[in-house]
């Protein structure tokens, strides 16, 4: 068994929002999946609902070490091969791990697991979280290599009523919310390990709002200011090659920043 730890690289809302009132749903041009699995890989699923997310074939299976997700455990054919953790130096904050459910098989023996790393803050009025997708790479005999961490999805919703005022001004929209979701493929064949695809989509509501700016300074709302507002500059595509000289995945152009999605 070996102990690896997960290096966080520079992203569901806590349940306690899911009463404060939302904006409109996210329109279809800016979500990208419904699920968690990316695109050609494998999938896993449970048998049971606390059951170790498995093959098909049952011959590989991922499952949380416990319910707080401090630590990840894969088992190939029912033998513990390793055990994936935050990284302590690394991750300011712990994040609570949890499996992706999805797997690839590669034409060595190996495979790349994937592990779903999230951070949660809670504030007056609002809170958010920001859920990072993290690929491992197993190789029999060796230690596990974390060879990409990229975003996956980031939630944020922060209050902007605070009286009667603030209400009307703002046309009842008494929240502004931050959205990113990011879609993860292969992207064709490889020598060893397969190019990547990253797909991320971004918006905020209401319109014109900014995590950078105070929005009790901007105008009052009109009617068509409450929608979606899609973010340019994070709403992206990268390709991810593998780099063996790296050890990792490197993208062909640098992501950019986007930490009013990424920091709740």
């Amino acid at each position: 068994m070996m102990m690896h730890s997960l290096i966080r690289r520079p992203f569901a809302l806590a349940a306690a929002l899911g009463a404060l009132a939302l904006g409109p749903a996210l329109p279809a041009e800016v979500r990208t999946v419904d699920d968690d699995r990316p695109g050609g890989f494998e999938p896993l699923a449970a048998a049971a609902g606390d059951a170790p997310l498995c093959t098909t074939d049952g011959a590989w299976c991922v499952a949380a070490a416990s319910e707080e997700g401090e630590a990840l455990v894969v088992t190939a054919k029912g033998r513990e091969v390793a055990r994936l953790a935050a990284d302590a130096e690394t991750d300011r904050e712990a994040p609570k791990l949890a499996p992706m459910p999805a797997i690839l098989r590669l034409k060595d023996g190996s495979v790349l697991v994937g592990a779903l790393a999230t951070w949660t803050a809670g504030y007056s009025g609002g809170g958010g979280a920001y859920t990072e997708q993290r690929l491992v790479h197993l190789v029999p005999g060796r230690a596990p290599v974390t060879v990409l961490a990229a975003p996956l999805r980031g939630d944020l919703l922060i209050r902007a009523c605070f009286s009667e005022e603030d209400v009307e001004k703002r046309r009842a929209a008494c929240h502004d919310e931050y959205r990113l979701e990011a879609r993860l493929e292969t992207a064709g064949p490889g020598a060893a390990l397969p190019p990547l695809r990253l797909t991320t989509k971004a918006a905020n509501f209401p319109r014109g709002v900014a995590r950078d700016k105070d929005s009790s300074e901007n105008p009052p709302l009109t009617r068509g200011d409450l929608v979606w507002e899609q973010d340019a500059g994070c709403t992206y595509e990268r390709r991810f090659r593998f780099d063996a000289a790296a050890g990792r995945y490197v993208p062909d152009a640098a992501l950019p920043a986007c930490g009013q999605y990424t920091a709740p």
